[in-house]
């Protein structure tokens, strides 16, 4: 699983989208977590907040967001509904955490 560091983007998002209840699905959860990237739990979507190297200004009264939109197939701005707090339903780090049963 150490090669994913490695791979583009859309790899990951196609492994975690094609590869449901895989182990692999979970490491390439993983590594987009590492990337900065989080899955929204009740959207069933990638998010990663944007940044001023995004072109994004920074001092903006809320954060913008990108994600990663599975009908084209490539990263877009956010433009859905702020005020009911996106970051609520994002997954933590230990919720995305593999965990290798039997592990000694």
């Amino acid at each position: 699983h150490a090669h994913l560091q490695k791979f583009q983007l859309e790899t990951l998002f196609h492994i975690f989208y094609a590869m449901p209840k895989d182990l692999l699905q979970a490491y390439a959860a993983q590594e987009l977590y590492h990337r900065d990237w989080r899955y929204h739990m009740d959207l069933k979507l990638w998010f990663r907040r944007a940044t001023a190297s995004d072109g994004v200004p920074a001092h903006q009264q809320q954060p913008t967001y990108f994600y990663f939109d599975i009908n084209s197939w490539e990263c877009r701005l956010f433009a859905g509904n702020m005020h009911g707090n996106l970051t609520a339903g994002l997954m933590s780090e230990e919720d995305v955490r593999v965990r290798v049963s039997g592990a000694k």
